[in-house]
């Protein structure tokens, strides 16, 4: 067990942290925001006139991703039914809309693969080091697809400094407890027992939810720090903000 400090905040007795990737570990918001553009553009090739309505609801504007757009904060399989959705709503019976959905999505995914390599954010291979010193088990839990996210690990060489790393393919996602509660079954410690660090009201009502031992908020992602403020327990704003007591 370790005692941890986020920007003075401290929480004890804690033997696990459970890591967000996009936006926390990895600034992956322009490499989003090109995705989901190229998404849309795609889908509105396929079904002329639904271009607009995907990119309101993906939150995409020309130069920015939206905080609280879905492409921001839902999972892959949100995204997929989402689009299908609106497909749908054009006249496609529901297995053709989401059939076409899931082959551009993968399509998309071969044009722009750099997500696989996106660099862990500077100061953040050091932070972990210092928590697997520690003795503290990490892990990464991130609503990206599980392939993305081990490849992130490899491209990083962050292998040995966690103890498990996973994506949301299918089945509930962030907010919802469960893949938070998965995480520390397979960590085997209590959610009690640990502290969800994420750059998003998702990550944050996930580990409240699930009855972690705390809930921060970093403000380098997708959502600034006051709109983590009524969820989090405590807000970084740098990396040298968080430190191990002893």
């Amino acid at each position: 067990m370790a005692n941890l400090a986020f920007n003075g905040v401290t929480f004890t007795d804690v033997q696990a942290v459970i890591w967000d990737k996009d936006g926390t570990l990895a600034d992956t918001l322009e490499y989003w925001r090109v995705v989901g553009h190229q998404r849309v553009r795609r889908l509105d090739a396929q079904v002329p006139g639904v271009g607009a309505r995907l990119r309101a609801a993906f939150g995409l504007s020309e130069t920015t991703l939206e905080p609280g757009g879905l492409l921001a904060v839902g999972s892959r399989y949100e995204n997929e039914i989402a689009a299908a959705a609106y497909l749908a709503e054009r006249g496609w019976d529901w297995r053709s809309a989401l059939q076409l959905v899931q082959t551009i999505f993968r399509q998309v995914d071969q044009e722009c693969p750099g997500v696989q390599t996106i660099p862990i954010r500077a100061g953040g291979r050091e932070v972990l080091r210092r928590m697997a010193q520690a003795g503290l088990k990490q892990a990464i839990l991130s609503a990206d697809v599980s392939v993305n996210v081990q490849a992130f690990v490899q491209s990083n060489d962050l292998k040995d400094l966690l103890d498990h790393h996973t994506g949301i393919d299918i089945g509930p996602t962030k907010p919802h407890p469960e893949p938070l509660l998965k995480t520390c079954a397979v960590l085997g410690v209590k959610p009690a027992q640990v502290v969800m660090v994420g750059d998003s009201p998702v990550d944050l009502e996930m580990a409240r939810r699930a009855g972690c031992r705390g809930a921060v908020g970093v403000s380098w992602g997708f959502h600034p720090a006051k709109g983590l403020e009524r969820l989090a327990d405590a807000c970084i704003t740098d990396w040298e903000q968080i430190q191990l007591l002893g």
